[in-house]
């Protein structure tokens, strides 16, 4: 009865507008509704925060509530094609993300709860937001990052101009604060935005903080944490962005205009990076493999069973060609490269359980292995090449100068996919009250 009437008393506060807003619908993505509540409230917050710090308000309300909502948007649009695709995120992967936080703030096991808590933020919400992260991480991945493929020539000429000949390079951490555009802005809405970016700027120049004025008016992922974008060398950021690796320490660019928005890039922090010694040259080989696993609850006699199944596919893998191996490890192999043909790809010593090295460094290119026990199971190996690596080689660097440039054309791919999402989505977007 208590609780009853508690509940009647928190409700009896709010007025019947208020009570509207609830109600009232700010966006439908795909029959999805966003409520004027959420935005109303995130708005509310971040004018307080504007007033907390000090910041002058550059934009209207309605205008803070449109980049709110079209945050959120984003946000939906992704989540609803995550799970088009059946894309998921385990209770394992969220507690792993959280001991993660834990270690960078050097909190110990649970600690994230408690100060989390000093902060008025609920942890259940806070685990949801990171779910929701590793999500979008995976879409991103799948549909945006496998699809960017760096061609030999990129790979040889990045190699020829930062690897072949190392030498200490500066590494410039960079910071931004970005206005969105909408996918085919008019004149209006182009003159609109850029006026704002230099508004900022001119904020900026004044004196304002970088990291606030980030928080404020950014629609990066980064804004939340003073805009910090990472570090960055030479060729390692999109061409139009270059100018930021040339300014020192805390100066800023003018706006930059890319496809997706307004830029205003930061030098936070210099280093430089001294080349990595480079050691003395080593073996690689390149592999495939069929795996029969082993049951851990497994008898004599099943064991046996096994060991004979392996027997005879090691037997009638002897002589087959490699398309032949490839073909019969993704009919049968029960490891997670079956689907690859069996394919590990290159690997020195060192990276496999010693009982797999053993053997597939001991076989010639081409040979193919008897059956091999290891902790994982059976494996019957085939080694697809062999090669000696010079420490300065084009391969010695290839899969770290590959993540370079994927990285590059992420930062104009990504934008665009973002756009696309939303020119494909049904978007209605309606009036709430409380925007003025």
């Amino acid at each position: 009865m208590r609780f009853t009437l508690l509940l009647t008393a928190m409700l009896m506060t709010f007025s019947a507008a208020k009570a509207e807003t609830f109600d009232a619908i700010a966006a439908l993505i795909n029959n999805e509704a966003i409520s004027c509540y959420q935005i109303e409230s995130e708005a509310d917050n971040m004018l307080r925060q504007m007033k907390a710090n000090g910041v002058d308000q550059q934009m209207p309300r309605s205008e803070i509530f449109k980049r709110i909502l079209d945050n959120k948007i984003t946000k939906a649009l992704q989540l609803q094609e995550a799970a088009r695709l059946e894309l998921s995120v385990g209770s394992d992967e969220v507690a792993q993300a959280v001991q993660n936080v834990e270690q960078a703030n050097n909190l110990a096991p649970g600690q994230l709860k408690e100060a989390l808590a000093l902060q008025g933020v609920d942890f259940e919400t806070y685990q949801e937001e990171l779910r929701d992260q590793i999500l979008t991480g995976k879409l991103i991945n799948i549909a945006v990052r496998s699809n960017v493929s760096i061609s030999e020539e990129a790979l040889k000429e990045y190699h020829r101009k930062y690897f072949a000949k190392p030498v200490p390079r500066r590494e410039v951490q960079v910071a931004q604060i970005f206005l969105p555009l909408p996918s085919e802005p008019t004149p209006a809405e182009l003159a609109e935005v850029r006026n704002r970016a230099i508004e900022i700027h001119a904020q900026l120049s004044a004196g304002k903080p970088f990291g606030k004025i980030a928080a404020l008016f950014s629609a990066s992922q980064e804004a939340g944490q003073d805009g910090i974008m990472g570090w960055f060398m030479e060729s390692g950021i999109a061409q139009r962005f270059s100018p930021v690796l040339e300014l020192p320490v805390g100066a800023i660019t003018q706006p930059i205009r890319s496809p997706s928005g307004f830029h205003i890039l930061k030098a936070v922090q210099e280093r430089w990076k001294e080349p990595a010694i480079s050691g003395e040259s080593y073996d690689e080989v390149h592999a495939r493999h069929i795996l029969l696993q082993i049951p851990s609850f497994s008898d004599d006699k099943t064991r046996a069973k096994i060991f004979d199944r392996a027997e005879r596919i090691a037997s009638d893998m002897k002589n087959a060609s490699d398309e032949e191996f490839a073909e019969r490890a993704k009919e049968i192999s029960q490891g997670p490269s079956s689907g690859k043909g069996g394919d590990l790809g290159w690997f020195r010593r060192g990276m496999m359980v010693p009982e797999f090295e053993t053997a597939a460094f001991a076989l010639e290119a081409g040979g193919t292995s008897g059956v091999v026990e290891s902790s994982f199971g059976l494996h019957i190996i085939r080694t697809v090449a062999k090669r000696h690596v010079d420490p300065h080689s084009l391969e010695a660097h290839r899969d770290n100068i590959t993540e370079i440039l994927t990285n590059v054309e992420m930062q104009e791919r990504l934008p665009r996919w973002i756009a696309s999402l939303k020119s494909k989505a049904t978007i209605e977007i309606r009036e709430c009250t409380d925007t003025q």
